[in-house]
């Protein structure tokens, strides 16, 4: 490309008493060829952005998967909490422990009506549900006359109580902790003599199962009922 003069006019100026004409001043200009990418170049920026995108998604998705994972622990550790706190102040309240099977236990939770025997009202079972993998209080409200409920601690034991009460009353259970890979109840002496109570029980999280135990003790325990292992109607303190 041919550059292109620049002409700068200069004013006339007077050399040996003469005026002469002012003269052009040729400058050259730098010119600059503009042109396209090329096929090469397109490709490499594709190439880089696409590196980058998928540098972004990638983080992207770790820092969603961390947050999900946080969310999880978050709400294990406070269904945790939350059981640790209900069955911890239940059975320090409760009369009796009634009965303990291996993954479920009964409880007379308080004599409301002080007759000194168990109501339909008054127990509570906590139970470990294997088809849904969930830890569960249940207790009862009545729909019918109580007065065939089975309430000796034999028949809570063979199981007629729970049968009696499930056709009977209206069952309330609430879901305590869910994911439950097993649990297992023991305590310091066999029913109804116990006065401490053990829950061990473990969560799968993250492929790994975490154990966890809570122990708690009675501190209203109407052992002054007990008769040879039965509870007697009448205080005979009293």
């Amino acid at each position: 490309m041919t550059p292109t003069p620049i002409y700068i006019a200069r004013e006339n100026f007077q050399c040996a008493g003469k005026a002469v004409p002012a003269c052009p001043l040729f400058v050259q200009s730098r010119c600059k060829l503009v042109r396209g990418f090329t096929l090469a170049e397109l490709l490499m920026a594709v190439w880089v952005m696409s590196i980058i995108l998928a540098a972004i998604a990638t983080l992207s998705f770790a820092l969603g998967s961390a947050n999900d994972s946080a969310d999880d622990t978050s709400e294990i550790q406070s269904r945790i909490r939350y059981t640790t706190m209900r069955l911890g102040e239940l059975i320090r309240n409760s009369k009796l422990i009634c009965y303990k099977w291996d993954n479920s236990v009964a409880i007379w939770q308080a004599d409301d009506n002080g007759n000194s025997q168990i109501d339909p009202n008054e127990i509570v079972y906590i139970e470990y549900d294997s088809s849904n993998n969930c830890l569960k209080l249940i207790s009862f409200t009545p729909t019918a006359a109580v007065v065939s409920f089975p309430r000796t601690l034999g028949s809570i034991g063979n199981g007629q109580a729970r049968t009696w009460l499930g056709a009977n009353t209206q069952v309330n259970d609430v879901n305590l902790i869910n994911n439950c890979s097993y649990v297992t109840f023991t305590t310091d002496q066999p029913p109804p003599f116990s006065k401490r109570l053990n829950l061990f029980f473990g969560i799968r999280q993250k492929g790994v199962i975490q154990n966890y135990q809570l122990t708690a003790y009675l501190r209203c325990q109407a052992d002054y009922l007990l008769d040879g292992g039965q509870i007697v109607s009448v205080d005979d303190d009293m």
